[in-house]
């Protein structure tokens, strides 16, 4: 097949700029490093995270709840305040991550409206035209879940996290009749 000569450049400027992006993008791969406060949550004790490295201090941060935002829906601010507990139990909140617990709250709300309309118009539909297609609400639940997962996985909240939380300092393990035994 023949081909003109802007078509061969057009390809060749194509090609180069993908490998360009797939070395940009394996440089940028890998996971995000957690904040220190999670680091020593799960890590060994001592200052130490789960590979036994020092965890270098945050850079000083008031550990203090955010101020719950005017604009939250209803709903939002119950979420809100369930959230706010339990992170700030743990001591990983801080008063600038009220955005983004914002955005995390206003997800689920999403996620939680779409499903529930979800559940009642159903999964797919007949179009003017008779045929089947599938529910916009589909793509609206699973946008909202994955954001809010997102949002779950920067505040240290997704299960995986939640296995590697040890507990508390000063809590010694009063429960466990094994803990300091070894």
């Amino acid at each position: 097949m023949l081909t003109t000569r802007a078509q061969q450049d057009f390809r060749r400027l194509r090609i180069r700029i993908f490998s360009r992006e797939v070395v940009a993008m394996a440089a940028n791969a890998g996971r995000k490093s957690a904040p220190a406060g999670l680091k020593l949550l799960q890590g060994r004790g001592g200052g130490r995270d789960s590979g036994g490295r020092e965890v270098k201090p945050s850079p000083g941060f008031r550990r203090l709840p955010p101020t719950k935002p005017a604009e939250l829906s209803p709903d939002a601010a119950l979420v809100w305040d369930e959230l706010v507990a339990e992170l700030q139990r743990l001591q990983l909140l801080k008063p600038i991550d009220g955005l983004a617990l914002q955005m995390a709250c206003e997800a689920y709300v999403r996620w939680r409206d779409a499903s529930e309309q979800l559940a009642s118009e159903g999964m797919a539909y007949t179009s003017d035209t008779g045929l089947r297609k599938l529910n916009p609400l589909v793509g609206v639940v699973e946008r909202a879940a994955s954001e809010f997962r997102a949002w779950c996985a920067e505040f240290g909240m997704t299960p995986a996290a939640e296995n590697k939380l040890a507990p508390p300092e000063g809590h010694g393990g009063e429960e466990n009749p094994f803990a300091g035994s070894g």
